[in-house]
């Protein structure tokens, strides 16, 4: 029998759930903070609002992110670890930060190492009692809560989770980063996912972003997230993903997808893959021209191109743009080469093309452009003649975030989502520069 006690946080009968749908920040200079950080407050918010209840009570929140350095983020986790909440987290780079290490220490504290070994600390790093011991503490209050990990005793507590990861310390929460990507071999942890199994209302909660839970990601890039509530299917898939990589579960040559209604998530490395099974490029070969719209269109939001993947990726949109399509690209940072290809490609107008760079300082470093990695279609896919499509998530078009990096892509087939991401990509064109022009930057 479940003993619920006075921790439990009661949720009022009117409480509702997060919106589902698409949300965008808007990058400085062209916001404020509200615009800047709305992606990063929604998942803020469904953390605030991830409690235990009578109902629910071992709710579980799992992130998987490739910077975590907001300070407020940071706290509504530890927050929400000690109202009963577990937290699960995944992350590649910036350990060494205050607030990485903040998180670290309140997630891994407790972990138990060897047989029989005594915890640390608490749960969620709370105080011991008084007579079970303790190691560094500091004076005061807190007197047997452990300091802040120094940057060695993070990186040692992250390194391997126990033989049972997903009750890691007794609060059944933790922080791990991977040894390069989590499932490949080198390359990097990049995917940005955020589950709830419950905030408010709102259930099986799944959230597929491109961005970061930090500053740069709000200020200085253009990023999109989508919400989809209430898909216990996709949650499930997301979840065991998140478990693999955990464990540093390693890839083979499959592709890793899960469908659910209107969604399709895949799930990269894919080793050794390449131009032959490209997911990306397969979907690119079902679009076809002509459709109940008349002439297909195909947006394009694009951070990083480069490499053989980018040249055989864009090799395809010119082939769409001779056939009929209308293509139209904003990119972000692609490689010198590539943007040199698509510049010609615009000069014949055979795409539109704009640029979302801008250095405003002129100290030689973009200060904003878009990190979104977005595919529209509106047309003809397969056999679906009035189709509207949105491919996203946080895979950016090089070789490495195919075959050996952790990254996350999201399938939608709606045109609700197709007409959100529509007035977010002109809004991104809004603040870009129409190709081609005299003075070409970097």
């Amino acid at each position: 029998m479940t003993v619920l006690s006075a921790s439990f946080l009661l949720v009022p009968a009117s409480a509702v759930g997060p919106n589902g749908g698409a949300v965008f920040n808007t990058p400085r200079p062209y916001a404020g903070d509200k615009g800047n950080y709305k992606i990063v407050r929604t998942v803020e918010n469904a953390i605030r609002n991830t409690v235990r209840t009578k109902k629910h009570p071992r709710p579980v929140i799992h992130i998987s992110t490739y910077l975590l350095d907001r300070p407020k983020t940071v706290k509504m986790l530890i927050s929400a670890c000690r109202r009963g909440v577990q937290v699960r987290v995944l992350l590649d780079e910036d350990i060494a930060s205050r607030p990485s290490r903040k998180l670290i220490t309140a997630l891994n504290a407790d972990n138990v190492r060897g047989h029989n070994a005594d915890p640390r600390a608490g749960r969620c790093n709370r105080p011991l009692r008084a007579d079970h011991g303790g190691l560094r503490t500091k004076v005061g209050a807190d007197a047997q809560a452990l300091e802040t990990f120094t940057a060695r005793e993070a990186a040692r507590s992250i390194a391997a989770p126990s033989k049972d990861s997903a009750t890691w310390g007794k609060d059944g929460s933790y922080v791990k980063k991977c040894e390069g990507s989590c499932r490949g071999k080198g390359g990097n942890m990049h995917s940005k996912f955020y589950l709830f199994s419950h905030t408010k209302k709102s259930h099986h909660v799944v959230m597929v972003s491109s961005s970061n839970l930090n500053r740069g990601g709000a200020r200085l890039g253009w990023n999109d997230m989508y919400v989809a509530k209430k898909r216990k299917k996709l949650y499930r898939g997301f979840k065991a993903m998140h478990r693999l990589m955990t464990d540093d579960v390693r890839s083979d040559g499959r592709k890793v997808e899960v469908k659910d209604g209107p969604y399709v998530a895949r799930f990269f490395p894919m080793r050794n893959a390449g131009k032959k099974n490209d997911p990306t490029l397969q979907d690119l070969n079902r679009i076809r021209c002509k459709s109940g719209f008349g002439r297909t269109q195909v947006h394009v939001s694009m951070f990083y191109w480069k490499g053989k993947r980018g040249d055989y990726l864009l090799d395809k949109l010119a082939s769409l743009a001779r056939n009929g399509c209308k293509v139209r690209i904003v990119y972000g940072a692609p490689s010198r080469a590539l943007a040199k290809r698509m510049r010609a490609m615009a000069k014949r107008h055979l795409i539109d093309l704009w640029d979302s760079r801008w250095d405003y300082n002129d100290d030689g470093w973009s200060e904003v452009r878009t990190h979104a990695k977005y595919v529209l279609v509106k047309g003809t896919i397969g056999k679906d003649r009035k189709a509207h499509a949105v491919w996203t998530g946080s895979q950016n078009w090089v070789g490495g975030s195919l075959s050996i990096s952790d990254e996350t892509t999201l399938n939608i087939r709606m045109r609700s989502a197709y007409e959100s991401y529509r007035k977010n990509w002109v809004k991104i064109k809004k603040h870009s520069r129409r190709l081609p022009y005299s003075q070409y930057p970097r």
